[in-house]
Order: C-alpha cells, then sequence, then structure tokens
C-alpha cells in the first residue's frame, strides 16, 4: 500500500485540517501536566483535568504522544536567551563547548497533540458520522471562504473553553502536519526528522508536501524467495524517493487490562511505561469516541432485558451458561448504577496504538517483545494483530477515516475511568531556558534540564536553590558549577568556604579578578560601621556585637550601645568605625556619673578588640563587593555545632572564640545582602557550603528570607547546601527556597528527612528510599568509588513544585571543568597537587 493513499489531507489552513472525505479537523500543541514523583493529591488533580478533557471531546478526537528527537540548536538557543553574548564571552564558549555533549547525548522528548473533529467541509453527513463510517467524498481546496474557516475555529474554541485551561492549547503551525507525516515515515529509523518544539507561524499547505512511500506489511520484499506470505506482526516503510534506510514499524494495541481494575495513581498510568525503550521510537495514539450518561442508562435497559430473555430460554439447561448469565447481569448491574450515582459522567470507546519504530525488523521485534514484557507486570496483554498493522499505523494520522480495526480493538470504560490514565503528563523538571546544568532520567528521553538561575526574577519567580546530600555525594560541584554559571552569565557571587584546603580559593584562581579574603589573615576590614551607610550602620553593627559580647539591647550595657549607636548619637559622637565606638565607650565609662553600664560595655569590648583585626583594625580597607568572584575563608574560625546553636543551656555557655565566628559568619552574609539585594543591575549570589551557620541564627536566617523573598526584585540569589534538611532548612530556608536538589544520602534517617523536604511522600512511595540511599551514584567496585557514569544523579524540586530524578553535569568546557572537579591537597602547609575526576560525558 502506497503511503499517500493513507494520507486524508487535502488542504491546511493554520491548524486547520480538510481531508478528502469532507471532514475538518483542528489540532493543537498540549502542554502536560506535571505528574513525576508528585503526591497523590497532586495527581488527583491531573485526573480531574483529563475527566473534564475525556468529558467534553468530541467523538472522533485523537490524542497523541509523539516521541522525538530535540534539536540541538533549540537546546543552545534556550541556553542564551535574555544572555548578552557580546558582553559574556565566557558563556558564549560554554554554550558553544555544549553543542557537542548535547549531540551526543542525543535528547529525545515527547510532543503531545490533541486532534479534535470541529465539522464537515461539503455536505450534510456530519462530522462524526464521517469519522466512524469512513464516508469517501472529494474536498475541493479552492472553495474553502475565510468564513468558513472562521465557523470552525470558532467551534473549536467553544470545545476547548468546555475542557479548561489546564492543558494550554496552542495551535500547530501548518508544517507541524507535514513534519508529522515524515516521523511517521522515518520513525526511529536515520531520517526520523527532529522536533519542531517552538511553535512557528499558521500557514497554509496542500496534499503536495506530503511524501509519497510504500508500506509493506509483513516486510514481504525483505525475502523475495519466499513462497508463502511473511505473517511477522511488522510494517516495512520505504521511501522510494529519498535515499533513507527503510523503518520497520510494529502497531501493538492493548487486548485486555486487568479484569480487577487498576488502581489510581499507580497502576493506571499505563502509557508512563513506555519511557525509556532504548534504540527504537514509541509513539502512542488514542481516538475516543463518548457517549452521555442517559444514553448509556437507555442502552444497560435494553441489554438487561436481553440478558434476562437468555435466562429465561436457559433456564431449563443444566450447564455453566446460567452462571455466566447471571455473572454478566451483576456487572451490568454495577455498571448502571455507576451512571446512575454519577450523573456527569460518560461512556468512554478508545481504541490505543502504541506504534514501535526501529531501523531493522529484529531491534523492532526486540523492542516489542520487551514491552509486551513490561506490560504483562501490569496485567495487560498486549497484541500486534497480523493484518490489521497498516490500518492500526493509520489510526495515528489526524483527520484519517475510521477502519474496522478501530471498532475491532476498542475497549469501553467509564469516563472517570479512562481519566486515571492521565495520558497528558509530563516528568519534565527544570525551567524553560537557561543553563543546561543535567539531563532528566525519570522521563526516560534525557532531556536537558535548563535551570534559569539569572532569569527567574523575570518571571517572578525565586532564584535560590538548596542542596542536601552526604560528604562527597556532589554539593560542592553543584554549588561551584551554579557559581562559575552566575560569573559567566554577567553576575557576581560571593561563597564562604570553610574547606581546610580551600577548595573554593583553588576554584577561584580559574577566574579572572577574583578576590579571595581570609578572615584569621584579613586584608579587608569587615567594621559593620564602615561597610554600610549612617542610617543602617548602626543597627547592623548591633546585630554583631550584641550577641557577640552576650548583651541583651534593653537593659543595662546593652542598653548604653543601643543608644549610642542610634542614627543621632552616632553622629553626636562621631562615631565612623568600631575603634571610634570603643574609644567613645571608654571616654563615657571615665566620666564621672555616667554609671556603671559603660565600664561594662567597654570591659566587654576589651576581651574582643585585640582578638579580631578584621572587625577593630581601622588601617583594613572595607571590604567591596564589587568583583565578579570573591571568597571568603573561615577554614579557622571556630563555629558552634547546630546543637549548639538550637539547645539554649549549650548556647549559653558558648565560648567567646566561637561567638566571634558566628558574628563574622553573619557579617559577610549581611555584607553580601547589602550588596546584592540593591538595584546594581547585576546579578548576585551568595553562596554557603554549611547552611546551619546561617539558618539556626535570628541574622542568618534574616539573611536566608531577605534573599529568598526580594532576591527576584532585586536580581539576586542565596545558594545553601547541608547534610541533614530536617535539622538545618527550617523556617525561611523550608519555605521560601523552591528549588531543591537531594543528592546521595545512604543514612537512612538523612535520606528520610531529604525525601520529606522535597515534597516525597515516602507513605505513597516508600521505594524511593531505597533509590535515594542505594542507586544514586552508587559506589562500586575496588574502593568503592563511584562510576564516572553515574556520578551527578540527584532528585529535584523545580520551581514549579515539579518532582523529578536527574543527572548533574559539570561545565563543557575543558578548564572550567577541571576548575570544578579539581579536588586540592594540602601537605606541609602547602598546596601540592591537585585531583581530577571526570564527570563530564
Amino acid at each position: 500500500m502506497f503511503g499517500r493513499d493513507l494520507q486524508p489531507t487535502a488542504a491546511i489552513r493554520g491548524n486547520l485540517q480538510f481531508t478528502h472525505a469532507g471532514l475538518v479537523t483542528a489540532t493543537y500543541f498540549v502542554n502536560p501536566l506535571g505528574y513525576g514523583l508528585r503526591k497523590a493529591g497532586d495527581k488527583f488533580d491531573v485526573r480531574l483535568a483529563h475527566h473534564s478533557l475525556i468529558n467534553n471531546l468530541p467523538s472522533g478526537s485523537l490524542l497523541l504522544g509523539i516521541q522525538a528527537r530535540l534539536n540541538t540548536l533549540d537546546v543552545l538557543t534556550k541556553m542564551v536567551e535574555g544572555v548578552d553574548l557580546d558582553e559574556c564571552e565566557d558563556y558564549a564558549d560554554e554554550v558553544v563547548a555544549s553543542y557537542e555533549r548535547v549531540c551526543a547525548i542525543v535528547p529525545q522528548t515527547r510532543i503531545f497533540l490533541l486532534s479534535i473533529p470541529v465539522g464537515a467541509a461539503n455536505s450534510g453527513i456530519s462530522a462524526i458520522s464521517r469519522m466512524w463510517r469512513g464516508s469517501t467524498t472529494t474536498l475541493d481546496a479552492t472553495a474553502l471562504s475565510r468564513a468558513d474557516q472562521a465557523g470552525y475555529l470558532d467551534k473549536a474554541n467553544e470545545i476547548l473553553s468546555r475542557i479548561g485551561g489546564d492543558f494550554d492549547p496552542v495551535p500547530v503551525p501548518a508544517a507541524m502536519f507535514q513534519w508529522l507525516w515524515e516521523h511517521y515515515l522515518s520513525r526511529g529509523a536515520a531520517g526520523d526528522p527532529t522536533a519542531p518544539t517552538r511553535v512557528g507561524t499558521l500557514d497554509d499547505a496542500t496534499s503536495a508536501v506530503f511524501r509519497s512511500a510504500a508500506l509493506d506489511e509483513g516486510a514481504q520484499a525483505d525475502n523475495a524467495r519466499r513462497i508463502r506470505p511473511s505473517f511477522v506482526p511488522v510494517v516495512k516503510i520505504v521511501q522510494p524517493d529519498y535515499a533513507y534506510m527503510p523503518s520497520y514499524q510494529a502497531m501493538l494495541t492493548p487486548h485486555s487490562f486487568p479484569y480487577a481494575g487498576m488502581a489510581f495513581p499507580g497502576s493506571s498510568e499505563f502509557l508512563s511505561v513506555l519511557e525509556g525503550v532504548g534504540d527504537v521510537t514509541v509513539d502512542w495514539g488514542i481516538r475516543v469516541s463518548t457517549k452521555p450518561a442517559d444514553a448509556v442508562l437507555k442502552n444497560n435497559e435494553q441489554n438487561l432485558r436481553r440478558l434476562g430473555e437468555q435466562m429465561d430460554q436457559r433456564d431449563q439447561e443444566v450447564s455453566f451458561a446460567q452462571n455466566t448469565l447471571m455473572s454478566k447481569a451483576q456487572m451490568l448491574g454495577e455498571y448502571n448504577n455507576h451512571f446512575e450515582v454519577n450523573g456527569g459522567e460518560s461512556e468512554v470507546s478508545f481504541t490505543t496504538v502504541i506504534a514501535v519504530g526501529g531501523p531493522s525488523r529484529d531491534t523492532t521485534l526486540d523492542a516489542v517483545n520487551a514491552l509486551k514484557r513490561r506490560y504483562k507486570r501490569f496485567q495487560i496483554e498486549l497484541t500486534a494483530p497480523v493484518g490489521a498493522q497498516v490500518d492500526l499505523w493509520s489510526m495515528l494520522v489526524p483527520g484519517s477515516p475510521a477502519r474496522r480495526a478501530f471498532d475491532d480493538f476498542a475497549h469501553i470504560v467509564p469516563s472517570d475511568m479512562w481519566a486515571g490514565f492521565v495520558p497528558f503528563t509530563t516528568s519534565q523538571i527544570g525551567d524553560d531556558s537557561g543553563p543546561v546544568i543535567g539531563v532528566n532520567l525519570l522521563s526516560g528521553h534525557f532531556e536537558p534540564i535548563h535551570f534559569g538561575i539569572m532569569e527567574a526574577a523575570l518571571h517572578d519567580l525565586s532564584a535560590s536553590f538548596a542542596v542536601t546530600g552526604e560528604l562527597g555525594s556532589g554539593k560542592s560541584f553543584f554549588l561551584k558549577l551554579m557559581a562559575v554559571l552566575v560569573h559567566d552569565m554577567g553576575g557576581q557571587f560571593l561563597a564562604i568556604d570553610r574547606s581546610q584546603v580551600g577548595e573554593w580559593e583553588h576554584f577561584a584562581a580559574s577566574i579572572d579578578d577574583a578576590v579571595v579574603i581570609d578572615l584569621a589573615d584579613p586584608t579587608v576590614s569587615l567594621d559593620p560601621l564602615r561597610l554600610f551607610e549612617p542610617r543602617i550602620a548602626g543597627e547592623r553593627t548591633l546585630d554583631s556585637i550584641l550577641p557577640l559580647l552576650d548583651l541583651s539591647p534593653t537593659s543595662g550595657a546593652g542598653a548604653a550601645a543601643s543608644n549610642l549607636l542610634t542614627p543621632k548619637g552616632i553622629t553626636e559622637h562621631r562615631i565612623r568605625s568600631l575603634i571610634d565606638f570603643i574609644n567613645v565607650v571608654r571616654g563615657l565609662r571615665d566620666r564621672a556619673g555616667d554609671g556603671d553600664e559603660y565600664a561594662d560595655l567597654a570591659a566587654r569590648l576589651g576581651t574582643v578588640v585585640d582578638r579580631v583585626p578584621v572587625l577593630f583594625d581601622a588601617k583594613l580597607p572595607p571590604l567591596r563587593l564589587d568583583a565578579p568572584a570573591t571568597v571568603v575563608r573561615t577554614h579557622k574560625l571556630a563555629l558552634p555545632t547546630a546543637e549548639e546553636l538550637t539547645t539554649p543551656h549549650l548556647y549559653n555557655r558558648l565560648p567567646l572564640t566561637k561567638r566571634l565566628g558566628t558574628a563574622l559568619y553573619e557579617l559577610v552574609g549581611v555584607a553580601a545582602r547589602e550588596a546584592f539585594l540593591s538595584d546594581n543591575g547585576r546579578f548576585g549570589l551568595l553562596v554557603g557550603d554549611e547552611a546551619h551557620h546561617f539558618t539556626q541564627t535570628q541574622v542568618g536566617a534574616t539573611v536566608i528570607s531577605d534573599f529568598s523573598r526580594d532576591g527576584r526584585k532585586h536580581l539576586a540569589a542565596i545558594g545553601l547546601a547541608s547534610h541533614d534538611p530536617g535539622t538545618d532548612f527550617q523556617g525561611a530556608a523550608h519555605n521560601l527556597i523552591p528549588n531543591r536538589f537531594v543528592f546521595r544520602q545512604r543514612d537512612e534517617t538523612l535520606a528520610r528527612n531529604s525525601l520529606e523536604w522535597l515534597g516525597v511522600d515516602l507513605d505513597e512511595s516508600p521505594f524511593l528510599l531505597q533509590v535515594l540511599r542505594e542507586e544514586t551514584s552508587p559506589p562500586s567496585g575496588p574502593g568503592r568509588q563511584v562510576p564516572d557514569e553515574r556520578r551527578g544523579e540527584m532528585f529535584m524540586r523545580d520551581a514549579l513544585s515539579r518532582i523529578g530524578r536527574g543527572k548533574v553535569f559539570g561545565p563543557a568546557r575543558a578548564d572550567r571543568a577541571a576548575a570544578i572537579t579539581s579536588t586540592p591537597t594540602a601537605g606541609n602547609g602547602s598546596r601540592v597537587e591537585a585531583r581530577q575526576r571526570e564527570v563530564v560525558p
């Protein structure tokens, strides 16, 4: 059979298709709903959206899920959206270097389409009758008026209005029909075109744009010497006008579903089984017809009457037939009761076709057998009917007239049960544009994960993110990846480096004009009275020194300090630095009649003035956060543990060294907040590798809250990492940071805390605990090392609360990858080597 005989299109006007039989259809891109690892409550919302969809679709509608290769240039174009490459040469180099990586991954996607009949171009036979009776008339494409087209579009809009806006349908361009046809002819073979991922202009086309091809059912031509015909359920498609290799395709359809029903969620989403089948392309199509509840009840009465007649006729017969008839009557009664109780229900007759295409017959048949085994676990039996392969192949073509096979393999269910199939869903995670940070592992298509950290503010979303995982799981690697991407796209970052070996200092050495600050051997001052504007300098100073000196702001020495550091007090006493503040306090102490509070304050200040030159050395220039990269080393600071910060009696007994460390740590965050949360036109990222030093203190929690709430207004974000989100990511960090990443956690308690923080309901999905502990970047082999190809695996929750699983890549540029993946080691007081580990495919 020739392909042109199966192509029903006579003319295309925008997204309207006019067939030779006179049928008019309107086709739309469908925006699939987020599904993946979301909670059951969210999944029930998705089911409700599908219930509304199926109850309002006209009979003869076609739902399609088309697997296609992503266009590499489209991926790169999304990477550069909103970035001035003339100003960001480093990022331009990163994008160019990403080309070969994306080509090597061969990312794919699934395009979802909806084709609905909206009328008949000729005559008095209804569109539904044409679709299901296969009427054959001829359409005069030249006679299509604009008024007629407008009427069809109005009908389509009326249907979409009843469906609702959950799926955000967008009209396809005329070129989509041509692409779809060429994809069907080359499914799984070398000539399969890349996906048209972006909506083009709505234009016109005629049937001349469709290629011709020969469809050889059974691949008879592969063995010309065969005397008997081949009964292999496969279709060989050859395009004689093109030098493409043939495509071998098999059409599968469900022969039976589980007798006991399919539980939702978890068992009814049978189309999700199709994802991740290697070496072949798998498409699916569902053609539906609906019947309202009153018609169903009427038919049920007639069927019950016939069953009664049959039972009366066999009343005296000794056989199993009576039991069979009684069983059917009982099922019919339950079915009828379902429609009586649920008046808004409809009956759905649907035919499902799963199209598998590959470059050879053996590859295709191997994939068919693999799919049959997969579906066997769900108690769904697939069949590849011999002799009906071409007819089922044609069902996926929009506008195709009805064929006998469509009815032969149809199933009938209530609409609420059909809605449990949730065909229009996706496991996509990440943003629509931005740098590619990795690939999606949950969908099975390896789609690039875009994280538009600098674009989020333009869409009124927070760009802040948090990371958790055990030691060596990839937390620091991911933080450095995000920092270097922000820098390369024209932003700036400040990172707090607690590591003894100075891994962030080593990383910063690869960035031009980076500034490294060691708080134990300072070259700049963090004196808040010098850092901040006079109107806020006093408040910032009190936030730091009162906890440091263990003072209350409302009594005794604390009240004295508060009075001196008001804007009026600062002006009156000419306080421009902490040294000035100490001298004023000492002067007031020595003045008769001023009481003991200044003596107490002076004594407390005297315990720290010589210990912290970064605060009290007036010769040091104040910190200026204008460098593209700033690393603050805090490895020599004594800092309290999370338990000491959260337990009152332990906090009250903190030694002075740990109080000093906490004050300086907080000051760095406050300085970053004042610098980055200002409208300077430059994106700023604050990076903290040990989150509890921020999240467990009042000042630190305020810094996080400010970044999370106001970062989108001022082009700023915060990135935090922790081993245990159950204790470290609470309050503002837990509620306001939308983007969350979970790397390997082998400890059961920490793994449970991490998944719950991510938003996973472990009562519904307990298996995910084992996946995180044992199947996420698992160490193996000699030395228990993680294989290169398994590094970077993680769970992710994006800004839209979609939860999925992915794999993080390093930078595509070799020099950037070397700087991020190297681990400096110190010996005899100096760095002597850098161990490289490959993470880039």
